[in-house]
Formats: structure tokens, sequence, C-alpha cells
């Protein structure tokens, strides 16, 4: 079989470059655990490759687990969207200790986060982007933006992106492209333009442009260099080129609701929504659903050693039994809410 370029990948996840061949961390809030899933096709290798390392000092490590970063040494980050905290595990999966503000938890410099990105260029390269959501106040410069951790113990440092700057107001997710940094901003439904030291620059696409950009998640980069964006609410895979003008919209009509994205090897697409992970084409159609549940975010490639059998699978490679995906029955204001932390206590 074909195997996938991981260089490739690693440009997709928006992650630093990876050797060997790869695999993909996904993790499932509901089981406060992180899944291994195949970078050629998308199938599931793990259910438990990272598990629950309950407290650390008081913090409940994991409570709605987001995203896995690979940090500039190769050891993991997961960001925590209820925990407020990012949490340090080696590459076999063992919990080191809470990463973020030095080890401790501190809702006063970063509540409700949720995705990140560790810079591979430019004056900060190891550095730890983190994109924080914090007080209802927009117009306070320390909440709503994204935060700067250090890379050796992580450490607060000056704010990268602040709210007054670009006008980000609720951002989700950051990823290097083209020697710049991005800002997905569900606030104002627009991808936010910044030089790799933080500087704003512009809009690179905005709802102004493009109406089916609506709550923007996730983004990766496609092998063909275009910007593969999730958009939540409106129910699409968006992609763009570098100039920011939309050259594709994928929606198999099954499907809704998308957080995650990433290009695999076999050139379809995985993606999570609030049902599952699913093996997808650009034509709009579903080749496969990998798991089922609404517990599933981010995806990013890691070089990790685990080499087991496919679960799931039979003799053949082939599933015994297909995994039935079933809609997000909740009310939409309900969904809403809850993704954007409000539904705990959380503040957008």
């Amino acid at each position: 079989m074909k195997r996938v370029c991981v260089s490739l990948l690693a440009a997709a996840c928006g992650c630093a470059q990876a050797g060997g061949e790869g695999k993909l961390l996904i993790p499932d809030s509901n089981s406060d655990s992180v899944w291994v899933f195949d970078a050629f096709d998308g199938s599931l290798v793990s259910s438990s490759f990272i598990t629950d390392p309950g407290t650390d000092g008081g913090v409940n490590v994991f409570d709605r687990p987001l995203e896995v970063l690979v940090a500039a040494d190769g050891a993991l980050l997961v960001i925590d969207q209820f925990s407020d905290v990012v949490s340090h595990f080696s590459m076999s999966g063992d919990y080191l200790g809470i990463f973020s503000l030095g080890g401790v938890r501190d809702t006063s410099i970063m509540d409700n986060i949720r995705g990140g990105h560790v810079l591979t260029s430019g004056p900060g390269a190891g550095q730890v982007l983190v994109t924080n959501s914090g007080a209802n106040n927009d117009l306070v410069v320390s909440q709503k933006n994204v935060k700067r951790l250090a890379p050796a113990d992580g450490s607060e440092l000056a704010d990268f992106a602040f709210n007054r700057y670009g006008g980000i107001r609720g951002p989700f997710d950051v990823i290097e492209y083209n020697g710049e940094v991005l800002v997905a901003d569900e606030g104002q439904d627009k991808i936010v333009r910044y030089t790799l030291d933080g500087k704003f620059n512009e809009r690179f696409t905005s709802a102004l442009e493009v109406p089916q950009l609506d709550f923007p998640q996730q983004m990766a980069i496609a092998g063909n260099g275009n910007l593969l964006i999730c958009a939540f609410s409106s129910g699409f895979i968006l992609e763009f080129d570098s100039s920011g003008s939309l050259v594709g919209q994928y929606d198999p009509g099954t499907l809704e609701l998308y957080r995650g994205v990433v290009e695999l090897g076999n050139g379809n697409l995985l993606v999570t929504t609030t049902s599952g992970v699913f093996e997808v084409t650009r034509t709009g159609l579903v080749v496969d659903t990998e798991a089922v549940g609404d517990g599933f975010r981010y995806i990013t490639l890691a070089d990790i050693d685990l080499v087991t059998k496919r679960v799931g699978d039979s003799e053949s490679g082939k599933r015994a039994e297909p995994l039935v995906a079933q809609r997000d029955a909740r009310d939409r204001d309900e969904i809403l809410r809850d993704e954007l932390g409000l539904s705990k206590g959380g503040t957008r």
C-alpha cells in the first residue's frame, strides 16, 4: 500500500514536520482521551493512546481536551477548554505535568481556551500559541486574544495577538501559513493575518466576502498549498487559495457541524463533527465512518511510534460491522452555547 508523505501532512496539520510514518491524534472529550488514526486512510488505530490523567494539584487535567500540539522538543501538549490548562505528555503518551503558566491554573490569564499552534519559524520559533476567550468584556485587551507561552516551561509571555488589533472577538484556532500566522475568529466570522512576531497585517477572508464562513474552527493546509477551514455553523469544509479566494466547498449531505479537518495521504479528507470522525471526498461522499460520538475535536499529525492492528478490522482489513453515526439532536442554540464553552459557566 502506498504510504503517506509525512512532510506534506505535517504542513496540513499546522504542526512541525515529522519524520517516520506519523499518526493523527484526535482528543475525544467524552472519554477524556486521545485517539489515534492512520494518516493515510483515516482508519482508527487506538482509542486509548492518552487517557485521563486525573487531577494534578487540584486541577482536573482533562475536562474537555480539544487539541494536541507537538512541542519544539517533540513532546505532546494538550489544550483543554474547560480545565484552562495546557498539559504535557511524552511522545509515548505518559503524563508529565501541567505545562501552561509554569504549572498552575490561573483563569484571570487563560479562561475557556480553544486551539493553538507551536511556532516553527520566525523570532518566536518554539513558542506555544493558545487562543483564549476569557472575560465577557470584548474591550479588555487581556481577553479574547492569543496567548503566548515560553517553550521551556509554559510561562506567560507577551500576548501574540490582542483583540484591539485586528478586531478578534472569539479566536478558535491558529496556524502558520505562507510565512504568516492566521487566526480563526468565530466572534466576527473571519480569518485574520498576523506577522510571525504578532503584528496585525490584514484580514485573510471573512463572512463579508464568503457568507459560508460561519463560526470557523480548525484550519489545515492541503497538499496543493490551499487552506482548508471548518465552518462549524454553516456546515461546510471550505478551501481557499493563498490569496483568500474561495476555490472549494465540501459538504456530504449527511454531515454537519464540522470541527476538525486534515487532508489524508490518499487525497481524501478526515473530518470531525459533533457526530464522529469521517473520511470524506471533495465530491461530497462519506467514504467511511471511523468513530462515532459527539466529543471528537481537532486533528494533529505526530511522529509517534505506535504499531498495532487497526481497531475493528477483520483479518481481511475490513471492519466487521460498519459504524452508524447519529445526527446531533440538540437544539441549535444549545449546540452553539456548548461549543463556545458557555454551557459550563464559561465565558465567550
